[in-house]
């Protein structure tokens, strides 16, 4: 099992010069990546329940910055030269799938490879609604999104007429410059139907269950989720053993608790930390060098 680190991109505690000094001290210290959350703004009036805490509420506030992944990416991937980066996870159906995959590209052949990228459905009808995408069509709109932005990556051309994107044939370039001139994508969501897209077109899963993540019951919920996954896997020809299964944790957790996601077969996980930056940095520094040589 490998550790990244979330970078402060979004809270009470983000900012650009942390987000950078935060990526380059992950790099020194020897986290395998770097992890950025995708919203484009808090509601005033949140209506939509959050699907990841026992009662819907939602921690951000209005007040708080929320800075964009895809542009936070492309910055990092300038000032390191070695650790991954990715978002989990990126709404991508708030982008056109081509210029999307243009911005990734560019970044990741920049970076020389080293970009995983999440993605989700999304949550928040609030965003759909800013951004004029029916929230309804999101499930369907995501598989259409993934296989137009493959389609051009590993093409280096471009051609489509689908449901809800069309595009002309034109060349397409930069190609990503990893196995297969793609990137490599895992799914975030924990109901059956993002496991059922993480078994036939994912690379991986951003591993979550519904409720509260800290509860008692997330490591059973978690289990069972990936028992479900596996079933899905094989029912698609597929073994769970390939898939990239990115957790998630705080800076702080006991080292028990990573303990019993390696037990699952989580391969990585990315720890948060909402706390200023020297803090943040003293205790990545503190867990990287007492904590993980107990755990690898």
């Amino acid at each position: 099992m490998e550790f990244g680190l979330h970078l402060p991109n979004a809270g009470p505690f983000a900012n650009g010069p942390d987000i950078m000094r935060t990526a380059r001290t992950a790099e020194e210290l020897g986290f395998h990546s770097v992890w950025l959350f995708d919203h484009l703004f808090t509601p005033v009036n949140l209506e939509s329940k959050y699907p990841y805490s026992p009662d819907g509420s939602y921690a951000m506030v209005p007040e708080f910055p929320f800075y964009d992944p895809v542009s936070c990416m492309a910055a990092v991937a300038g000032a390191t030269e070695r650790i991954k980066f990715g978002t989990r996870v990126l709404i991508p159906t708030y982008r056109h799938p081509v210029v999307l995959a243009k911005e990734l590209a560019t970044t990741d052949a920049i970076a020389g490879g080293r970009m995983i990228l999440g993605v989700g459905a999304g949550w928040m009808a609030e965003e759909f609604d800013a951004v004029d995408v029916p929230m309804q069509s999101r499930f369907a709109r995501l598989d259409e999104h993934v296989a137009l932005m493959r389609q051009a990556w590993q093409k280096g051309t471009v051609a489509h007429e689908g449901r809800f994107y069309s595009h002309c044939e034109a060349g397409f370039g930069p190609q990503p410059p990893q196995p297969g001139n793609t990137i490599p994508i895992i799914v975030g969501g924990h109901g059956d139907a993002a496991l059922r897209r993480a078994a036939r077109w994912g690379d991986g899963w951003a591993v979550s269950a519904a409720g509260d993540q800290l509860s008692a019951d997330a490591d059973k919920a978690v289990g069972e989720r990936l028992a479900t996954l596996a079933r899905f896997c094989d029912e698609e020809g597929r073994a769970i053993d390939d898939l990239l299964l990115v957790g998630q944790g705080f800076l702080g957790m006991p080292a028990d608790a990573f303990r019993v996601q390696a037990g699952l077969g989580i391969d990585v996980i990315d720890l948060i930390a909402f706390a200023p930056i020297d803090q943040v940095i003293d205790d990545a520094t503190k867990f990287m060098t007492e904590v993980a040589p107990a755990l690898t």
